[in-house]
């Protein structure tokens, strides 16, 4: 990829952040996601909530329960290999699944692994009237553009080269670019780096809307923007490799991960914008909210019942399921991710304001 980036600079000019971290991810034939193995799981480049336990699914499953009806579509967008929908199934087997992936070899695992679900390209192939849509870690790869406050003005970084290596430069902000950081990102101190996620806004804009009755649940790290503003600039755009983070993004397009926290100041905007109702909270809680202390509870007896009778097998299977669940709601860990629900009831007024 690095010498058609190098090709296209020398034609067009600098790329900027948005069109790059596109290219990097998703291009057909060298993009990170697009063209490469499944990558999350234990062996693979990164580890997800459904990888550490089939609660998340199932616990999630009772939100679905709570928020949709039998027949409504259950929609995952950003599947992966399908190890939270299979989960999410058995939950809710009443539920029409739906697999939204834009990565060919993500879209055969989870097609192997879920067979039940219909697998498509995009939300605007679903089949739905009405749905309950979960993103879990979808957001961050959403491409954002990248911007540096001066004074009461914004650039934007882009992607230029130095010889046979890329580097980073700014160039004026897009007029879209510069409403949108002087919406969500005031608390910005000048000099400072931010992400801008129009792409973002517009993928859950495009859900809301899709759909007459949805429910909507967004599982992913960030905050509010205020807390953003505070992000040091090394850790505003992350990457990740076979489970290490910290890797150069412009030394090797392609061949990494990018990714940045999710803003959920805009998201809670969107969803206002688009008449539904929004909610925050962290992991952690909203598992609890959906039976996590309970199942807890239950474990706890299973484990002491099959100590009691002597059955090893049995005790350090209830054992090892309630540490994967505690894993999840680890404050300092999983359980600190943000969980936006969004719902907008059917035939409630769909808005066609422009984001």
């Amino acid at each position: 990829m690095l010498g058609r980036l190098l090709h296209r600079i020398d034609t067009s000019g600098p790329i900027l952040f948005d069109e790059f971290m596109e290219m990097a991810l998703y291009d057909p034939t060298d993009g990170f996601f697009a063209a490469g193995a499944v990558r999350p799981g234990t062996q693979g480049d990164f580890v997800t909530s459904p990888e550490v336990s089939p609660w998340f699914g199932r616990l999630i499953g009772q939100w679905v329960r709570s928020v949709s009806e039998p027949g409504w579509g259950l929609v995952e967008v950003g599947a992966g290999t399908g190890s939270l929908m299979a989960p999410l199934v058995g939950e809710v087997p009443d539920r029409d699944p739906w697999v939204v992936e834009r990565s060919r070899s993500a879209r055969a695992a989870a097609d192997a692994l879920v067979p039940e679900a219909v697998v498509v390209d995009s939300v605007a192939e679903v089949g739905a009237t009405h749905a309950a849509v979960v993103l879990n870690e979808v957001l961050d790869n959403v491409p954002a553009a990248l911007v540096r406050r001066y004074g009461v003005n914004w650039v934007e970084l882009a992607v230029d080269r130095d010889g046979d290596a890329l580097v980073l430069t700014e160039l004026d902000a897009r007029g879209d670019v510069a409403r949108w950081a002087d919406e969500f990102l005031e608390g910005l101190k000048p000099g400072r780096l931010g992400t801008v996620q129009l792409g973002a806004q517009r993928l859950v804009a495009e859900i809301l809307t899709r759909f007459d009755g949805v429910g909507v649940c967004i599982v992913d790290y960030g905050g509010w923007g205020a807390d953003l503003a505070k992000l040091r600039e090394a850790d505003v755009v992350r990457t990740f490799k076979r489970q290490r983070t910290g890797l150069d993004f412009l030394a090797d397009p392609g061949a990494t991960d990018i990714t940045v926290d999710v803003n959920t100041d805009a998201l809670v905007s969107v969803a206002n914008r688009c008449g539904a109702s929004a909610a925050v909270v962290s992991q952690r809680d909203f598992l609890i909210a959906n039976g996590a202390k309970d199942e807890l509870d239950q474990l706890a007896a299973m484990e002491a019942a099959a100590a009691r009778d002597g059955d090893v097998m049995r005790q350090l299977k209830a054992r090892s399921d309630a540490v994967g669940l505690r894993a999840l709601l680890d404050p300092a860990g999983f359980g600190s991710f943000r969980v936006v629900t969004m719902m907008r009831e059917p035939g409630a007024n769909r808005s066609t304001s422009h984001i």
